[in-house]
Order: structure tokens, then sequence, then C-alpha cells
């Protein structure tokens, strides 16, 4: 059915069925986290082990991502979206029943096939439900959803694993996605086109080696350091194999990830911009409550608490940004989140054991204001260079590359922090706090780039695709 025979009561609830879906989605993933200390006791398993929850659901979604450009140009989407929710709800009852980790690893699997079909379908059928010109409003509304779930999940999760058990938290999840189920039955309509493309199994083949081999060495690098075998052969077959994908969708009539979008400047502009928001988002996220905890000794209720606040600034920032890069173009957006980005990081690295949570909370809720600022714009940017028919591949693509972007960002940086904390001339919180300042300041640097790439582009009006 066509977007412009749909009344406008029929749009609001297709958009509010898909993205309270996506909201799920993203909220269950968060759940786990605070419950794997009660994980461990229950499986007696260790924390290399439990990490396992999180490192399997991230090899799931970054393996079938690319392939949405294909699956969501041959199959329309209130299918696709069918098949989303059918494979969460099966997870999420395996995992209520799950006896073994095993079991529970295979549950998280399922859930991450349907958390990562909707993450690209949900931003594909914003786009074409609002017209070009209200695209910064569209992807402000996905982005706000997007980060209000990880702001609230860890809270919950917290309080409901406090009075009972982790297996609660997939009770609470299951309703909800049978209702959601419900809810797309009856507003979700058939907005994409279906194609008569072939899926090319080598493609399948290498696009799942590649990016899986990829994303693991990336994750043991952390574990394991740079020389351990579990990071070179992993890396390297993963290397070859995304080499050799490349190449295959070159040279295919119908590829399964159109690669060639990124001759096209702006998308690939950005593309780039949202790779280092990535890195800038989930490095801090991560980094933040490392130095509350372990340098200032502080609780992790104090962490969360201390984070909510920008966080749920993030999702209003994110959302404003939207309106205001439909009526004025992204370039004073940018130059104002980069900056503001920028000294934020120079006081971060400045931080020590005395810094009052007060001081964290302000800086921080800076920082994730100017996030939602330029986080919106930089999507918009990379959909308003595409053509309609191009819109799947292209979201598929800016959604890989931001796993990307969080995956390396964390790692890497996260892995600077323990060289520090592990020298023998440092105490451990001295080396952390050393490690701390080397990993903000190495962000800063990030935000710095970025803010020279949005001073030397051109601001256009929203008819000729408003670029940053």
């Amino acid at each position: 059915m066509s977007v412009e025979l749909l009344t406008p009561f029929r749009k609001k609830m297709l958009v509010v069925s898909i993205l309270s879906a996506s909201f799920l989605f993203l909220l269950n993933q968060f759940l786990l986290i605070t419950a794997f200390p009660q994980i461990m006791e229950d499986f007696s398993i260790n924390a290399t082990q439990v990490q396992w929850l999180t490192t399997s659901f991230l090899l799931t979604t970054t393996t079938l991502i690319p392939t949405m450009g294909y699956f969501m140009g041959r199959f329309q989407a209130r299918t696709l979206t069918f098949v989303a929710i059918s494979f969460f709800i099966l997870g999420t009852l395996l995992a209520i029943f799950a006896q073994t980790f095993t079991l529970l690893i295979v549950a998280r699997v399922i859930q991450a096939v349907g958390a990562g079909m909707m993450l690209p379908l949900v931003q594909t059928v914003l786009l074409l439900v609002y017209p070009i010109e209200k695209r910064g409003y569209a992807m402000g509304l996905m982005t706000m959803v997007v980060n209000v779930a990880p702001a609230i999940g860890p809270s919950i999760a917290g309080y409901i694993v406090d009075l009972s058990s982790w297996r609660f938290l997939f009770w609470l999840v299951l309703p909800l996605a049978i209702a959601l189920f419900v809810l797309n039955s009856i507003f979700m309509q058939n907005i994409t086109e279906k194609g008569q493309a072939r899926l090319s199994i080598p493609s399948l083949f290498f696009s799942a080696i590649g990016f899986a081999g990829t994303i693991l060495a990336i994750s043991n690098f952390s574990v394991y350091g740079l020389a351990s075998m579990y990071v070179i052969i992993p890396a390297v077959i993963g290397m070859l194999a995304l080499t050799t994908f490349i190449w295959i969708q070159l040279i295919s009539d119908q590829p399964m990830l159109n690669v060639r979008l990124f001759r096209l400047k702006w998308f690939v502009h950005g593309t780039l911009l949202s790779f280092v928001i990535s890195i800038l988002l989930l490095s801090t996220e991560t980094l933040l409550p490392l130095f509350i905890q372990d340098v200032q000794g502080r609780t992790a209720f104090i962490s969360g608490m201390t984070l909510l606040p920008g966080t749920l600034l993030l999702s209003v920032t994110s959302f404003l940004a939207g309106k205001w890069f439909d009526q004025y173009g992204g370039k004073v957006l940018g130059i104002i989140g980069y900056s503001v980005m920028a000294v934020t990081f120079m006081w971060f690295t400045i931080m020590g054991a005395d810094t009052t949570v007060i001081a964290m909370i302000v800086c921080f809720s800076l920082f994730m204001g100017a996030v939602g600022i330029v986080m919106t714009p930089a999507t918009a940017i990379a959909m308003n260079a595409l053509q309609q028919e191009d819109l799947p591949h292209g979201t598929a693509i800016v959604n890989t590359v931001k796993q990307f972007g969080a995956a390396l960002g964390v790692t890497i940086l996260t892995t600077v922090v323990s060289i520090q904390a592990a020298q023998p001339e440092y105490s451990y919180i001295e080396g952390t706090l050393r490690g701390l300042s080397m990993a903000f300041a190495t962000m800063g640097v990030f935000s710095f780039i970025a803010l020279l790439l949005v001073l030397y582009t051109k601001n256009r009006s929203r008819s000729k695709n408003t670029l940053l």
C-alpha cells in the first residue's frame, strides 16, 4: 500500500506500533546487564563467560544487519515486522525456561535475530512515511526512542533483580512483545515494494564470516591482547571475507548490500559522522561509570543515577534536533554540538577522585545534550543523499557502521585504561585515572576532527539534501 493512501491516523499508529517494537527490543538488550552477577551465581560461571550474553547478541545483530538491505528489497515491511517480533518472542520464551547457560546464549541469539531485523527496518519505514523535508523529524523520533531504552533499562532491571529472579525480566518482556505483535498486525502496512532480487549465497556466506570474525576479534582484543591468536585469526579471516564480500557486491547486478553508495560524497559524510558519534557516545557511557566506581569508590546505583539525567537529555535534544535540522540545516547544530563535546572532554581529562557528583552530572549532561544535537542530523545527512529505492541499503550500511564504531571504540579505549591500570609504577587507582585521561583526550581529538568537518562544509537548503 502506498503511504499516500494512508489516513493521518493510520500513519501515526503505524509509527507508534513499529517504534514501540523497536523500543522494547532495545530495552531488552540492556535489561540483562544488571542481572549478570545473579546469572553468574545461578549457572556457576565467571565474568568472562557471562559477557558472552552481550558478545553473542552483538555478533548476531552485526552479522544480520548488512543482509537487511536485501531482505527489505525482497520482502514487504509487514512480513519482516512479523518475522522479527516472532523471533523475539521465541527467544524470550526460551530464555525464561533456559536451564543451562548454553541454552540462555541460544535464546539471546534468537532474540538478536529479531533485533537485528528491526533496527534498519524501523528506520526505513520512518523514512518512507515522512517526506524528505521532514526526515530530520523522523530520525529525531527514532533517536529519541533508541536512547530512552538504555537510560531506563538498567534501572528497571536493577529494581526487579533485587526483588526477584533474572528470569522475571523475560516474563516482563513476553506479554509486551505479544501485545506489540497484535498492534503491528492491525496497523503495520506494506509500504515497501516487494522486489524480485535473488539472495546470493556467496554474499551471505562472506558477509556472515566477515562481520562476525571482525567483531569477534575486536571483542577478544580487550581480553587476550593484540598478539593473541584469538584476535589475529578471526581478524585475518574477517578482513579477507569482508574484502571478498565487497568485491562480490561491486560486480553484482543485484548486490545484497549496495556498497556503491559509498561513492556518494554526502552519504559518506553522514556515515562517517555517525561512526565518530558512536565511538564517543558508547565509550563515554562505558568509561565514566568506571571512573565513578573504581576511582571514586561509589556504588553502582550512584553511577547509574549520575548518568540518568544526561541520557534523558540526549533523548530530548535528539528529537528537537530533528526539527531544527529540517528548518535550519545542520551546520549550526554541528558547530554547537561538537564544540560543546570538545569542551566536556577537556574537563573529563582533568577529573580527579575528589570531583563531585553534581559536577559530573552537569558535565555529562552537557556532553549528552551535544550528542543529541549532532546524532540526528548525521543520520539525516546520509539518508537525504539517497534515492528512495536505496534507503533499505543505506539504513543497513549506516547501522552496520554504527555497530562497528561502538564495538571498536569501547574495546580500544577500555584496553588503554586497563593497560595503564596494570602499570607497576602506579597504584591501581592512579593508573586507572591516567588511562581514563588518555582515553578522554583521544575522544576530544575525535570531536575536534568532527568539528573541522562541519566547519568546512556548506549548509544547504532541505530541498537540496541538507548537509552539515
